[in-house]
């Protein structure tokens, strides 16, 4: 019975070029990396981590991709750091001219536009890279914003020259 529905299920999905090692290898590069990035954790807020481990995700699942090339990680984090920042400091002005105690729509809606410029900026450009979305919100947040926005971008430099330099043994696994 179990024999019959592998053989239903092999032909119903496609099945990716799998190799332990390789993925094995890419992923220690994804600790290893991550590792190195998260050292400059005391600067950097849990949003901004998260959007990290995405794109450490893409850089090295799949290295040979659009989705993973240098322009795009760069362009989509320094248009995150622009417009987070950028951001933070409108939502600043605005909570110091009008005063919202019980519910900080003023956060939700710096946040909101923030991802979505730096949304649009990608889109427009064609540096596409999701995880700066996350980043932008991130740095709307963030008080110490502009120190954050520059351990970003010096992290973001950091897991590209790292696939830079392994990319001869990096292979797309998905």
């Amino acid at each position: 019975m179990f024999s019959r529905l592998r053989e239903i299920f092999a032909r119903s999905v496609e099945k990716p070029n799998r190799n332990l090692r390789q993925t094995i290898r890419q992923c220690a590069v994804i600790f290893v990396a991550l590792s190195i990035i998260l050292m400059l954790y005391e600067f950097l807020g849990g949003i901004i981590v998260a959007s990290f481990g995405a794109s450490s995700c893409i850089l090295f699942l799949t290295p040979h991709t659009k989705a993973s090339r240098t322009p795009n990680l760069l362009g989509g984090y320094l248009f995150a750091a622009v417009s987070g920042v950028s951001f933070y400091y409108l939502r600043v002005a605005v909570s110091y001219v009008f005063e919202f105690t019980e519910l900080d729509i003023v956060l939700i809606i710096v946040c909101a536009s923030a991802a979505t410029l730096t949304t649009f900026l990608m889109a427009w450009t064609r540096f596409i890279h999701p995880p700066s979305a996350a980043l932008a919100l991130g740095l709307a947040a963030d008080s110490n914003c502009v120190r954050t926005a520059a351990a970003a971008i010096a992290g973001i430099i950091i897991l590209c020259l790292v696939r830079h330099l392994l990319r001869k043994h990096l292979k797309n696994l998905i």
